[in-house]
């Protein structure tokens, strides 16, 4: 028995959820004045619908109807030191509000985004730093919009393939390559320009056959910075989200991943479908070699599926693989070459047969003296529906 199988009979825990962007259904509002408690709980009931099912799904009338009392969809509520009002949410409570509304939703696994980008000081113009106020700006605005963002090392290796020019013009084919050491599912290209009126932000956007760009102009980085991850978090989820159906309209799909190898990959395997399926957990098929084989429903299209997969750069498509060839049929087997032909005598016509011959073929009988032919059917049975097939995906884990 392989160490995977015997690590699944044990039940080991490593096989709980997690989620790509922790703290996805946590949300922190700080403290203003004049905001009380009860406004703190609808902004972020609000903060957390844009999460999972974007900006325009807070104005949809179940939204709004839910948003009177948004402390049902809510898991935990504290306050923070700085006198604000932390709140986690309950997943399970907004993924039914989402469905009876009938908005598409996204999880907490999100498509990666590297950020290329310059900040404009004066006469000088550099790539954006770590450590940058800008960069703790955008970092800090991407976690509370849910984007999964990055920035390059800016080494040696970034600065050989892109430089102030490439940035400046929005070279996507340089900038999409660049991004590969990354694992980068989308590019982000931006150019920062601080003015005496407030900070201009100019973008280019790339996200598989997807390209977008927009200007902001907004009094202070935080606003900026807010506005640009907003427009970012609705684009990714143009593409991921996903449509609730109802459960008859869910398609079952089996997932083939080839190159499990040890438990840890296996248990990264099943939370990556955990995310993507419905309300049943994956199943484990089969297990051979190093090929594991699992089923879920999903209630979206293959190529919406195919998507959410690949978002775990370990996850690679795969063509099916060839069918094995069928054997070739023997001879056909005729009165003159059946085995043991010529040890038959030929009949001798004058011979006696005799009348009365009684040939039983499974319920038909039939007597040559009665001239008869009687034939027994069994009554009919109704045979269950079949169930309906699989689609099935080939991967390999990397």
């Amino acid at each position: 028995m392989s160490f995977l199988l015997i690590a699944l009979a044990l039940g080991f825990s490593a096989l709980a959820q997690a989620a790509v962007l922790e703290g996805f259904y946590r949300v922190e509002i700080p403290a203003r004045e004049g905001l009380d408690r009860s406004q703190a709980m609808r902004e972020a009931f609000e903060l957390m619908i844009a999460r999972q099912a974007g900006s325009e799904a807070v104005d949809s009338e179940a939204v709004l109807a839910a948003m009177q009392d948004p402390q049902q969809f809510m898991r935990r509520i504290a306050g923070t030191e700085a006198g604000g009002l932390r709140v986690e949410f309950e997943p399970a409570s907004l993924r039914n509000l989402l469905t009876e509304a009938s908005l598409p939703m996204l999880g907490p696994n999100r498509p990666s985004v590297m950020l290329w980008a310059l900040e404009s000081g004066g006469i000088n113009v550099e790539l954006l730093g770590q450590g940058s106020d800008w960069a703790v700006a955008l970092k800090d605005a991407a976690e509370y919009r849910a984007v999964a963002l990055s920035l390059p090392l800016a080494d040696l290796e970034d600065r050989t393939l892109v430089d102030i020019e490439t940035i400046r013009k929005a070279d996507g084919p340089t900038l999409k390559r660049a991004s590969e050491r990354y694992d980068a599912s989308a590019v982000l290209a931006l150019t920062i320009e601080d003015t005496s009126e407030g900070s201009v932000l100019a973008w280019n956007w790339w996200l598989n056959e997807q390209a977008e760009n927009g200007r902001i102009t907004a009094e202070s980085k935080a606003a900026a910075a807010d506005q640009l991850m907003l427009e970012v978090a609705d684009l990714v989820l143009d593409q991921y989200a996903v449509s609730p159906t109802n459960t008859s309209d869910v398609s079952n799909w089996e997932v083939v991943v080839q190159g499990i190898d040890n438990l840890d990959e296996f248990a990264a395997l099943q939370r990556t479908l955990q995310q993507v399926g419905s309300k049943q957990t994956p199943s484990v098929l089969s297990i051979k070699g190093d090929q594991v084989r699992l089923a879920l429903d999903f209630p979206g299209t293959e190529e919406q599926l195919e998507r959410l997969l690949i978002l775990d750069q370990r996850m690679r498509r795969m063509s099916a693989p060839k069918p094995e060839p069928e054997p070739e049929p023997g001879p056909e087997l005729t009165p003159g070459n059946l085995p043991g032909d010529a040890d038959l005598s030929p009949v001798d016509s004058n011979n006696s047969v005799d009348d009365s011959v009684t040939v039983v073929d499974d319920a038909l009988t039939m007597e040559s003296g009665d001239q008869s032919a009687e034939l027994e059917l069994e009554p009919d049975v109704e045979l269950p529906e079949p169930e309906p097939a699989a689609n099935v995906m080939f991967f390999r884990w990397r």
